[in-house]
């Protein structure tokens, strides 16, 4: 057990460092406070740290919960309990999700609460479609295909404003806690099928629970017209003392305990009911649960101390000179090693690569999705410096998504959904996101139009990207089919 979490750590470790070394090299030439420089460097060490036992915590407890959730679910062979358990988890996992406090508590014109509770409803209501999905095996193409039509049609009648967010809190909503949990009880509702489409079944959860809650914010739009307002001053620390860390550590704490706790009461109702889980598995389950609570807290604790405040002033610093469009290339590669980083990625790719007994691989999935969140931040610092609207770059972005469903093999398509789902996470939110709210306050863009949207075109990346994957894996796999039987007649024509 503790060679998985030395792997876990290790994996932390080779991930972060890419991030903490260019932000290292990048404070040589600007002014960066010494406290602000000491507390990045202090918080990108808990952060690793705090990486390392949540991915060990969610493979012993987590992933386990969610199979037996998702197995007993099928066993009961009434689909009403199905729905109903659907939805309820749905729902109560996003409400914990971090990722979204994050997203929500920087989107200062709109109450949190209500963006929090709509996004909720909206992976609720997904999750107990996916279900039905699974359970029946229907089309997860055609479903995609039929929900971003709706929101296509959607965005031209909200607010501007409001399409940026909306599609950031689909990206969002899927994060560390919720993602291995859509994903597992997706899984375990297929367990018992041995069809040719259980696995491409057992995959496509979370694309749909990210697809949710765009329509929902779109809807709240339709009723509701926010405000950009931003206080420079009430965004970024430069004087950060131990205060500020044990501030922020007490506020994680309450947040991982409110994430934590409708999962915990949602898994003993269920131990309850069904007395499923041995002795031995719960305290695996406890121990599993007790390292993600203290490595959330840890992992929370720097992202809102050390690398959110970094974000703000560099973006805010560089984008105020004559230097402004470095930020391109910086957010690109910046991005490239944050999408490897997001502990929600990593759960998601180990999973795939288990799913898929190795067939395709975490490095692959490392370097595609990786690969478009890098050019997605670039597009997202051209677009604050073009001034240029959001939907230029949504709207074609999907088209062409949705165009590959039809080329992509379907495996790679409910992958690369997926995975857009897992992309814009916390470090997205923490670190890239106030980068651009920085640099809109220092342009005079406007905040809720230039900086919201990032996490939108980073979750829409995967989507292109893994799905033209899917379709050189494909032509490569039909390649070598053909030379085999090529060699088999050659071989029959000699043996005659």
């Amino acid at each position: 057990m503790f060679d998985n979490f030395k792997t876990n750590l290790s994996e932390a470790f080779r991930t972060t460092m890419p991030i903490v070394l260019i932000v290292a090299i990048i404070s040589v030439f600007l002014p960066v406070p010494p406290s602000l420089i000491g507390a990045f460097i202090l918080s990108s060490i808990i952060l690793i740290f705090g990486s390392a036992l949540f991915t060990f915590g969610v493979d012993i407890s987590m992933l386990m919960i969610g199979e037996k959730i998702g197995n007993h679910l099928v066993k009961s062979k009434k689909i009403w309990i199905v729905l109903l358990v659907s939805f309820i988890i749905g729902t109560v996992v996003t409400i914990a999700e971090p990722d979204l406090r994050v997203l929500a508590e920087q989107l200062l014109s709109i109450p949190s609460l209500v963006i929090i509770l709509t996004i909720g409803i909206g992976v609720g209501l997904s999750l107990l479609l996916s279900s039905l999905r699974s359970l029946y095996g229907w089309d997860l193409n055609k479903i995609l295909l039929i929900g971003y039509i709706i929101v296509l049609v959607f965005i031209f009648f909200v607010p501007e404003e409001f399409v940026p967010v909306a599609f950031d809190s689909g990206g969002i909503t899927t994060g560390t806690i919720s993602l291995p949990f859509i994903m597992t009880i997706g899984i375990g509702l297929v367990a018992n099928r041995t069809d040719t489409k259980a696995q491409e079944s057992g995959l496509g959860h979370v694309s749909l629970c990210s697809l949710g809650p765009i329509i929902m914010v779109l809807i709240l739009g339709l009723i509701y017209s926010p405000a950009s307002t931003y206080n420079t001053t009430d965004l970024i620390r430069l004087d950060i003392t131990v205060m500020d860390y044990l501030k922020e550590g007490l506020h994680a704490i309450t947040n991982v305990i409110i994430s934590l706790l409708p999962i915990i009461v949602v898994f003993v109702i269920f131990q309850r009911l069904t007395k499923s889980t041995s002795k031995i598995e719960m305290r695996k389950i406890v121990f599993g649960l007790t390292l993600i609570f203290i490595g959330l807290t840890m992992f929370f604790t720097a992202a809102n101390v050390g690398f959110m405040d970094m974000g703000y002033f560099i973006g805010k610093y560089v984008g105020a000179t004559k230097y402004k469009y470095l930020l391109i290339p910086f957010g690109m590669v910046m991005a490239f090693y944050i999408a490897i980083a997001e502990p929600a990625v990593q759960v998601m790719n180990n999973k795939i690569e288990e799913l898929t007994e190795g067939n395709i691989s975490k490095k692959t999935m490392n370097v595609g999705l990786a690969l478009g969140v890098s050019l997605a931040a670039g597009l997202s610092f051209v677009r604050i410096f073009t001034n240029t609207s959001f939907l230029y770059y949504i709207i074609p972005g999907q088209i062409l998504a949705l165009i590959l469903m039809f080329i992509s093999p379907k495996i790679f398509t409910a992958i690369a959904f997926d995975a857009g789902g897992a992309a814009g996470g916390t470090l997205t939110a923490a670190f890239l996101l106030p980068i651009a709210i920085g640099t809109c306050l220092s342009t005079g863009t406007s905040v809720l139009k230039g900086a919201f949207g990032i996490a939108a075109l980073v979750s829409l990346a995967p989507l292109i990207t893994i799905q033209v994957i899917g379709i050189i894996y494909n032509y490569k796999n039909r390649t070598n089919i053909s030379i085999e039987d090529l060699d088999d007649s050659i071989i029959d024509f000699e043996g005659e």
